[in-house]
């Protein structure tokens, strides 16, 4: 029961597809690893991880710049997101790291990135590890962010 993911405040039928599409996207990342292995730049495995997810029919954006709001007014700063994967549910971010292990500067950036869109879902992998890649799933829920 421990290795299936479970989001308590998604209801039932977005929560199931929810966690096929990243179930797909995390077979993605592993498929790249398992090709490329560690050791390359960051930037390998972000065109490596963009053709996997294409070939397999995902529609995806390289580097998308999104504006965040402040009190209500888009603003001229924006983020920078690696790839973001489009989904009937809401946008799935994708951020890519090739270190030897991942540190809280990493994960405060994915978490600002979910919470500066409002996007639901973000994936941090990490690529520099082996023998398998570092993966972690973030759910955002009313700017809560919850590991699933």
């Amino acid at each position: 029961m421990a290795d299936k993911p479970i989001i308590h405040t998604v209801e039932e039928p977005k929560r199931v597809e929810l966690i096929g599409i990243c179930y797909g996207i995390i077979g993605c990342m592993q498929q790249v690893h398992n090709q490329l292995g560690a050791g390359l730049p960051e930037f390998i495995y972000q065109e490596a991880l963009a053709t996997e997810l294409i070939t397999n029919g995902f529609t995806i954006h390289k580097e998308l710049e999104y504006h965040p709001l402040y009190r209500g007014r888009q603003m001229k700063a924006y983020l920078k997101m690696d790839l973001v994967v489009e989904s009937n549910i809401g946008n799935i971010i994708i951020e890519c790291k090739a270190l030897s292990q991942l540190t809280e500067r990493e994960h405060y950036q994915t978490f600002g990135y979910l919470r500066g869109t409002g996007w639901p879902i973000a994936i941090l992998v990490n690529f520099g590890t082996s023998p398998k890649a570092q993966i972690e799933r973030y759910y955002n829920h009313d700017g809560n962010i919850e590991v699933f």
